[in-house]
């Protein structure tokens, strides 16, 4: 069994490092990574602090082939973004829970993990606010409740948002290989995951699986539209397909996307897409209602494109 090395000012809560003991691992607590690295079967639990300093740490563990997590105790991006760029494996968010970093250590170690087997009948899986989620190759999840997101990471740790998956809608393990697909929950999640062979004999698979892929297909047909303000406005049509409701103002995109998502979504900068968020509304295309993570867009006049029918019938109903 490995040694997990928890490196930094912060530690993880007590239950944490009980169901690490007790799964195995030999726990050592550092103070710094230049400190404790050392050979052997190792993962090293690297809590974020000061984004310059990862490069150097991260290419003293690489030196040593010692893999390691990254842990954002700050809710960071931008120390989430160097980690990657540094060479973590993956980066866990402030609220770590013990389950989550066994399989990220197990996978770090190239072990199966445990979650990745559910039983014939599926299980629940629950997941807070930033947590990754990952699925084996031959397995398939419905969100249950919840948002998840889907994100292609860059080798210089960028994120590119490639959609959002809300009740109803599956989720498709992927291999570890060179697309660098990543889901995560975009609010506290509940997931159903079950092998592709069982999902696949319920009724209501195939409606679900081409809802899924429209959706899909929809997003990526936005994304390549030729003019940015386009590219939002389209965007934002597919989200509200997904997770529109009838407003006074239009459509109200009841899910949280930051600029900055969206920036990623189009291939622009947060900078841009803020300026062309305020010249819609000043045309009025666009409205907003809330603050903070109550915000969400409004769409005065949207694209009925119909990747999501029931959404739409939903929405549609509501509306008249």
């Amino acid at each position: 069994m490995a040694d997990l090395l928890i490196v930094g000012r912060e530690l993880p809560d007590y239950e944490t490092l009980q169901a690490i003991h007790r799964e195995g691992y030999r726990l050592r607590i550092e103070p710094s990574v230049l400190a404790s690295v050392c050979g052997g079967d190792a993962v090293v639990l690297l809590a974020l602090d000061e984004a310059a300093a990862l490069p150097r740490m991260g290419h003293a563990l690489a030196g040593r082939g010692i893999p390691w997590i990254g842990w954002n105790t700050a809710d960071d991006p931008a120390l989430m973004l160097a980690a990657y760029a540094a060479g973590a494996r993956m980066v866990l968010p402030a609220a770590l829970r013990g389950e989550v970093l066994i399989q990220c250590v197990q996978m770090a170690c190239g072990q199966p993990a445990p979650a990745h087997m559910p039983h014939r009948h599926g299980q629940r899986r629950s997941y807070r606010r930033g947590e990754p989620i990952d699925l084996g190759d031959d397995e398939v999840a419905e969100v249950l409740d919840g948002v998840v997101a889907q994100c292609m990471l860059h080798s210089d740790g960028s994120e590119v948002l490639m959609g959002l998956a809300g009740p109803g809608q599956l989720l498709v393990g992927h291999p570890d290989d060179a697309c660098c697909l990543q889901l995560y929950a975009h609010t506290n999640t509940m997931v159903f995951s079950r092998r592709w062979e069982d999902a696949a004999s319920t009724p209501d698979f195939p409606e679900l699986l081409r809802e899924r892929i429209r959706s899909l297909e929809g997003w990526g047909a936005m994304q390549a539209r030729q003019h940015l303000d386009q590219r939002i406005l389209g965007v934002l049509s597919v989200l509200a397909e997904q997770f529109g409701r009838a407003h006074p103002q239009g459509t109200l995109v009841d899910v949280r996307v930051t600029h900055a998502q969206l920036a990623s979504a189009v291939g622009a900068t947060r900078s841009t897409v803020t300026r062309l968020l305020s010249d819609m509304r000043q045309r009025g295309e666009l409205a907003s209602a809330g603050a903070g993570d109550g915000e969400r867009h409004i769409l005065r006049r949207w694209e009925h494109m119909g990747h999501t029918h029931r959404h739409r019938r939903a929405l549609d109903a509501a509306a008249d």
